[in-house]
């Protein structure tokens, strides 16, 4: 990492994935009151319980419905349930998979200190890119805040438009911290092969706040990248738009046409979506991107 991004005490991050049921077996490992993280049709399509997935938690749909622990060897019966959330399926049993999930468990966290205003952000090491974990809040002229966040005490951090956002810094360079930047192309391209693809944009979302659809998953927050759907403000409208339902982050990729490349999650599917458009007098957020 460059030596203006500050890096303070690192923090294992820990994501509890959730192996023959046994509901009378008492293990020493209690994982009740665990929210269950996958979903399965019966039992028969759960994984083995090993230690990759020690401590899984996963909603089983039919007789018998119940949430199921995987503890010291055994799927243990955590109790008679139900859920109308949307949860991913346990599809994740081969081998990459575990492998991919095992790498989501070990991601660190670390803290980031923007030496310009002393505001300290959360941030999340990815491969070789360390990733900001909060939208960026540091205040320009032409920032602006979402009231909507306001109201509910969640860090949206603010919005700028996209002039802003590259060149908004006292110097010409990007808003983002010393050291960091907004993500380039190359940046994009690890960051979805880290997640193992396009359509599992889920686990980048925050477990809470975002609209329930049928037809995607709910955020697991796996990394720690805790994207709040925040909405954004249009050049053509008076008022944020869209919280609870997207939110979109600016990248430096410009065609100079007025069109950036943006990053977007939504609530309607599993997607982290790369759009094009006409675009840079909306107010978007930043998650600002440094090197190891």
């Amino acid at each position: 990492m460059k030596k203006n991004t500050y890096l303070l005490f690192p923090v294992a991050l820990s994501f509890l994935l959730a192996c023959s049921a046994d509901v009378g077996y008492a293990p020493d490992k209690d994982y009740s009151g665990t929210s269950p993280s996958y979903n399965a049709d019966e039992l028969g399509d759960l994984p083995d319980c090993d230690s990759k997935h020690e401590g899984l938690v996963v909603h089983v749909n039919y007789y018998p419905s119940h949430d199921y622990a995987c503890s010291e060897g055994y799927w243990v019966a955590l109790g008679q349930s139900t859920t109308d959330k949307k949860l991913p399926d346990v599809h994740e049993t081969s081998d990459d998979a575990v492998a991919l999930h095992e790498k989501f468990k070990n991601v660190e966290s670390v803290q980031i200190l923007d030496t310009r205003d002393n505001k300290v952000y959360k941030a999340i090491v990815l491969g070789d890119l360390v990733w900001m974990a909060e939208n960026l809040d540091y205040e320009t002229r032409y920032s602006r805040t979402n009231p909507q966040c306001d109201d509910l005490g969640i860090k949206c951090g603010r919005y700028y438009m996209w002039d802003d956002a590259a060149y908004g810094n006292d110097d010409y360079s990007s808003v983002c911290l010393p050291g960091m930047r907004l993500p380039t192309e190359e940046d994009v391209d690890k960051l979805v092969e880290f997640i193992g693809g396009v359509s599992n944009g889920y686990v980048l979302k925050s477990k809470s706040y975002w609209e329930e659809s049928e037809d995607a998953p709910l955020g697991t927050d796996e990394l720690g990248f805790n994207a709040y759907p925040a909405g954004y403000k249009s050049s053509s409208r008076n008022y944020f738009e869209y919280f609870g339902t997207e939110t979109v982050f600016w990248t430096d990729i410009s065609n100079g046409y007025h069109s950036s490349l943006t990053l977007s999650l939504y609530s309607h599917n599993s997607i982290l979506g790369t759009n094009w458009g006409p675009n840079w007098d909306n107010y978007m957020n930043v998650r600002c991107v440094g090197d190891l």
